[in-house]
């Protein structure tokens, strides 16, 4: 009989693993966690300030966080201003009834700052896409009857998005040709299961 071997503390627990990975799909791709995931509000600013300086709405980043990307900013380029929480601790004046000395809490205010740039207001090396064999997107594309767009969404993270008979991918997505099939998936499956209903009826 062979010796039975205790298993070794340093081999990973799989399932543990994998319900990181799920909960934090940065450990997986970084490209789902480049960006802020910005507010509502603060989406909604921006796009009001693109619309007003006529910039095509886009990823939104920081100085630094464009150049950690490999892209700077336009020189003359004006930073979108928006809303950011600032937290400092405050020391009560005095002890309060019954207590024998001050205590310390924790205050949030909101500030607006000129810090952030769309991905417009950027220049870096042309995204060249890479040429798969015996398959061209563009005649994909066509042949499916779906339109690729401009990206505009403000949230970098987002890899692509599909509506109507539209798709967008993001020009900075880590996977540009994984996320294509994605999106069109999407469009082909409703497709296919608006002509199923009609068949039912």
């Amino acid at each position: 009989m062979k010796p039975h071997r205790k298993p070794q503390d340093n081999v990973p627990k799989w399932s543990s693993l994998l319900v990181e990975a799920v909960n934090k799909p940065g450990l997986i791709m970084d490209a789902y966690s480049a960006f802020h995931n910005y507010s509502i509000g603060n989406q909604i600013l921006a796009l009001v300030q693109c619309r007003l300086r006529g910039l095509e709405p886009g990823p939104i980043n920081t100085f630094p966080g464009w150049q950690a990307l490999g892209r700077a900013v336009k020189r003359g380029e004006r930073a979108l201003t928006l809303c950011m929480p600032i937290t400092r601790k405050v020391r009560d004046d005095g002890p309060q009834e019954g207590e024998s000395e001050s205590h310390e809490r924790i205050l949030t205010t909101f500030i607006h700052k000129p810090r952030w740039f769309v991905l417009s207001q950027t220049v870096g090396e042309e995204f060249i896409r890479p040429c798969l064999p015996e398959w061209n997107a563009e005649q994909a594309l066509a042949a499916l009857q779906i339109e690729q767009i401009s990206f505009t969404h403000t949230d970098g993270n987002c890899q692509g998005y599909a509506r109507q008979q539209q798709i967008a991918i993001n020009p900075v997505a880590q996977l540009p040709h994984k996320t294509l099939f994605h999106e069109a998936a999407h469009l082909c499956w409703l497709r296919s299961y608006a002509v199923l209903n009609q068949q039912a009826v």
